[in-house]
């Protein structure tokens, strides 16, 4: 690209305005400059031969980066530096965060529209359909030392009882195999050969405390909380770590000025999205305030495998249903995702199903639209319950019961063939959505809990934080097998003595007007010798399983429980 003005004169028309490139930094921030003539800032390349121009000027540059046409006209290239090539500085080029660059330019209000609309693909430009955000760590990758940094970390994270557990009944992380059974004498723990931290969790609190250790001096954020456990968020936020947003989207407020930290945010900060993903519109508030995205972005790919499963459902023109909790940010990021894509709508358990089924079976579209108006807040802009729901595939929120989801699979199929026939049924459900968007880890914690439940204990406990679907979904498993014996903790502090602990209420009855309470109840009977089942949800620590386990053989003489080492030389 030359450098003389002549050759970059701005466009008033959109006649004028043939192609469009727009150059960015790692930090999503739009390398511009000043037109001589306004003072204002301008594109890379616009006009008739920009892309030449600016594909030769990268050559230049020594860059390998490819112009990506986001639309057609206009092109994206993103360098993965977060500072300005040397050279472009020198000639007058310069960065800005694209909130000042849409509120100075001289480009057609046109042309900025179709630069906004496409700037959430900013960081993510040279991600092709099968890569993924953020991949898996191998074992040899992982990097566990860095949040097992001081004596209340490793209480938190480490335990001797769990990593034999782990090394004995894992042959595989996906095959759930029979319990372990760790016998202290006075008492009995039985626990599934799968609980706690799975790989996305893990990769998340990594990240974090990564970008915690590597960053001093800089404010860290998490979009919302990192994982659904009180004690790994309390022990970030203790090393510095600060939060944009609760859980449910509600701006965290600044101590100090009283204003919410969106305010305040700046290039200069660093904000790590949690492994639930994030909704584009939060991306987008991110992106154009010149943060950088893609390289704190810890969401989970098997989350995201549910994002490219509604993109390809979407592209095949089928409608996309949600089973999940509208209110959860995963089913939050992944709605704003399928939406992109095909027509959405959310729905949370058989009983709504039930309802969209009766959608389905109207006759009339006036019917049509008077049964579907409870899902009106739950669906996607424009959703016409007369046609969009002919075609349906079902994705997951990815902590839920599997058997629940192929029963609503199965609902909507029936509900389906009743209106169109069996003959047809293949035309209107994609029998690929059949549960295969759930995550194998909440999967594999279910199957693993499963070949527990048919031994006869006194106690099963579930352990998590108050706002964890999936440890909500383990703890269904044992109410329905062991009733008032089965409790939903978050840490030993809530079991109060021998006789008496505290049982979590979880919020999912609307109805329940216990729901969201700690209750106390009755815990362990009076028996020389009791048996206890203890399992964690995907975001439980390790650490505290055994805090558990030690806090009920802590009720016991001395004499009357064997040591640990002694227990771990049996396990197989």
């Amino acid at each position: 690209m030359n450098s003389n003005e002549s050759s970059n004169t701005i466009p008033t028309t959109l006649s004028e305005a043939a192609d469009v490139v727009c150059l960015f930094l790692g930090n999503s921030k739009i390398v511009t400059r000043r037109g001589r003539n306004c003072g204002k800032f301008k594109a890379f390349a616009m006009g008739e031969g920009a892309v030449a121009e600016a594909s030769a000027r990268l050559k230049e540059l020594g860059r390998e980066e490819n112009l990506v046409e986001v639309e057609p006209g206009l092109y994206f290239a993103a360098l993965d530096e977060m500072e300005l090539p040397e050279r472009l500085g020198e000639e007058g080029w310069f960065a800005v965060p694209l909130q000042a660059f849409y509120a100075e330019n001289k480009l057609p209000e046109s042309v900025v529209s179709r630069i906004r609309s496409n700037a959430i693909r900013i960081p993510y430009l040279y991600l092709n359909t099968n890569e993924y955000i953020y991949r898996f760590r191998a074992e040899k990758e992982r990097n566990r030392k860095v949040y097992q940094v001081d004596d209340s970390s490793v209480a938190l994270y480490h335990s001797a009882l769990c990593d034999a557990i782990k090394a004995v009944k894992r042959a595989k992380e996906r095959s759930a195999t029979t319990p372990a059974r760790l016998d202290f004498g006075a008492t009995e723990f039985l626990l599934p050969s799968h609980f706690g931290f799975c790989l996305g969790v893990q990769n998340a609190i990594e990240r974090a405390y990564e970008t915690l250790a590597a960053n001093p001096g800089k404010r860290v954020f998490m979009l919302s909380e990192l994982i659904h456990n009180p004690f790994v968020n309390e022990d970030l936020q203790s090393r510095g770590l600060k939060y944009l947003q609760s859980d449910k989207g509600v701006p965290q407020v600044e101590e100090a000025s009283g204003r919410p930290y969106w305010d305040s945010l700046s290039d200069q900060d660093i904000v790590i999205i949690p492994a639930f993903g994030a909704r584009d519109e939060d991306k987008l508030r991110l992106i154009e305030r010149g943060l950088p995205i893609r390289q704190y972005d810890a969401t989970c790919m098997l989350v995201e495998k549910v994002w490219k499963a509604a993109r390809r459902y979407g592209q095949q023109g089928y409608t996309v249903v949600i089973h999940g909790k509208a209110e959860h940010e995963e089913t939050k990021a992944t709605f704003s995702n399928s939406a992109k894509y095909a027509p959405s709508v959310v729905i949370r358990d058989m009983k709504e199903a039930a309802m969209l089924g009766a959608v389905i079976r109207a006759e009339t579209a006036e019917e049509k639209r008077r049964l579907f108006e409870p899902f009106l807040s739950r669906s996607s802009v424009g959703f016409d319950p007369s046609k969009d729901l002919d075609r349906l595939a079902l994705v997951n929120q990815t902590t839920l019961l599997r058997n629940e989801t192929l029963k609503i699979i199965a609902y909507l199929e029936a509900a389906l063939t009743e209106a169109y026939g069996e003959a047809h049924i293949t035309d209107h459900l994609a029998m690929s959505s059949k549960g295969d968007t759930l995550c194998y880890a909440t999967q594999v914690n279910q199957d693993a809990l499963a070949k527990a439940l048919d031994e006869d204990i006194d106690a099963a406990i579930v352990v998590g934080g108050k706002n964890s679907s999936n440890t909500f979904q383990l703890f269904r498993l044992c109410q329905e097998r062991f009733g008032k014996r089965a409790f939903y903790i978050q840490s030993e502090k809530n079991i109060l003595s021998k006789a008496e602990i505290e049982h979590f209420i979880f919020p999912y009855d609307p109805q329940d007007p216990k729901q969201g309470i700690m209750e106390t109840r009755a815990f362990l009977p009076e028996k020389e010798r009791i048996r206890v089942l203890v399992t964690g949800g995907a975001s439980c620590p390790d650490g505290i399983l055994q805090q558990i386990i030690c806090r009920i053989n802590g009720f016991y003489p001395s004499e009357q429980i064997r040591s640990i080492e002694s227990v771990l030389a049996e396990i197989e």
